[in-house]
């Protein structure tokens, strides 16, 4: 997940928490109730090369923002139903926009996520 906000992390902590939650300085992790985990880290600047770098596929409809600020988090997750709405929660509530990077490196609007689509 990426955003202009520089407390990225700090914020989808926040909401997580909020939702139910189980965090340590350094990792959230929010259990469905089946066992299904969307967990999220921080990312480590060190490989900020790994999503800055072209090329990067839009989803339709997505502006590509300027990443020179930006910041990531690294979100593990199993579950594309589980990811697109926890990631939808958590963009509803950043103070910024954000967006999300698949492994197939197509650049999603986090409030769009297609389930059917993404590659986790």
């Amino acid at each position: 997940m990426i955003s202009g906000s520089a407390d990225l992390f700090d914020e989808t902590r926040r909401i997580l928490i909020e939702a139910g939650a189980k965090a340590t300085a350094d990792v959230v992790q929010l259990d469905d109730g089946k066992g299904h985990l969307f967990t999220v880290y921080e990312a480590d600047p060190s490989v900020d090369w790994d999503w800055r770098e072209d090329p990067i596929s839009l989803r339709r409809g997505v502006q590509m923002p300027d990443l020179a600020d930006a910041v990531a988090c690294v979100v593990e997750c199993r579950w594309e139903g589980l990811f697109a709405r926890v990631v939808q929660h958590i963009s509803a509530n950043l103070s910024q926009a954000a967006w999300v990077l698949d492994g197939d490196g197509v650049l999603w609007d986090a409030s769009d996520v297609d389930p059917s689509g993404v590659c986790l």
